[in-house]
């Protein structure tokens, strides 16, 4: 059988070639009319972050800034700023310009030896504009030490030691006593230290001062700090002493006490925290032992219901701790 192509009425095959002609032209023309018209730009965001910054001046002040814009003008813009591991946060409502492009900027003035060195700092921004659009900036952290000083860092197995100057071998002996004592506080006491230990060590009492929480000026004059537990496990310490070993015990002996006793409900008594960490030092030094007898012989001894807490007094300081080893050391 023989195949014929019909002969459709009117059919004329140059039709099939101006078909493919109009077809091809009018892909070029669409292919022309999407390179000169471009595609609709990308929608920016409602609420964009120019600039964020944090800084601080040790033991003065706490600075946080921020510039953002927006489309729609920014009416509120919070700052949250605490410690990293601790869940308090402050939430802060700095004063501010409301408009599309806003700059905040709040400082905290500080307390001396408010925050300890060596913690760090975890702060975030809030955004809120006239339209509904909200903006939560990612965490950001940053640590806080006493940046008056070249610090230096010594490693051990539980202790991380920072220290200044010239005396390198004195901090490499000062860790190894420090490692030492955790080993023997550790044995007596039945714990284990869970955290790493900072220490950091000063070279004069000046050069501590602005890392010390205040007294009362009478108190600051007439008691010189040699070593103090500022958090958990961060210790500072007075190097250029003498007798500074048995003041390193003195403290460590707070930190794994705390450790040991940590709960939230209430701490240990003044007497029994301090009696434990004089009888870590060994003998009663004399100026406590002096103490101690002097009130004995006139009858002044401090109350156990009084020693719960500090005296204020600078001039019962010797008894208080003479009196405190007296007695731990009869309970023991």
């Amino acid at each position: 059988m023989t195949y014929q192509r019909k002969n459709w009425p009117n059919w004329n095959p140059e039709h099939r070639h101006r078909r493919a002609f109009f077809a091809g032209f009018i892909c070029l023309a669409l292919l022309l009319l999407a390179w000169v018209v471009p595609y609709p730009a990308r929608a920016e965001a409602p609420i964009q972050i120019l600039d964020q910054k944090q800084s601080y001046t040790f033991s003065q002040a706490l600075s946080f800034s921020l510039e953002a814009k927006s489309v729609s003008p920014i009416t509120e813009v919070i700052l949250f700023y605490g410690q990293v591991g601790e869940r308090l946060v402050r939430r802060i409502y700095p004063k501010f310009s409301p408009g599309t492009h806003v700059r905040v900027s709040y400082t905290e003035e500080l307390q001396r030896g408010q925050y300890p060195p060596g913690i760090r700092f975890r702060v975030w921004w809030e955004l809120h504009t006239q339209d509904g659009h909200t903006l939560k900036t990612p965490t950001k952290t940053f640590e806080y030490t006493d940046n008056n000083h070249d610090w230096r860092l010594l490693q051990g197995k539980r202790v991380d030691l920072y220290w200044y100057g010239e005396k390198e071998k004195r901090a490499q002996e000062l860790l190894s006593k420090a490692e030492e004592v955790l080993t023997r506080l550790e044995e007596e006491i039945g714990v284990a230290v869970k955290e790493r230990v900072r220490i950091y060590v000063y070279n004069s009492r000046q050069d501590m001062l602005p890392a010390l929480s205040p007294r009362s000026e009478g108190y600051d004059e007439r008691v010189l700090t040699l070593g103090v537990v500022v958090a958990k496990n961060t210790l500072l310490l007075l190097g250029s002493r003498s007798d500074v070993d048995q003041i390193l015990a003195h403290e460590l002996c707070h930190i794994v006490v705390g450790m040991a006793t940590e709960n939230p409900y209430s701490d240990l008594p003044r007497w029994l925290d301090e009696g434990l960490a004089m009888y870590a030092e060994g003998k009663l030094p004399p100026e406590n032992a002096h103490a101690l007898e002097r009130a004995i012989q006139e009858d002044s001894l401090l109350s156990i219901r009084s020693m719960s807490s500090y005296s204020g007094q600078a001039s019962q300081v010797d008894l208080f701790y003479g009196e405190a080893y007296s007695i731990v050391d009869f309970l023991l």
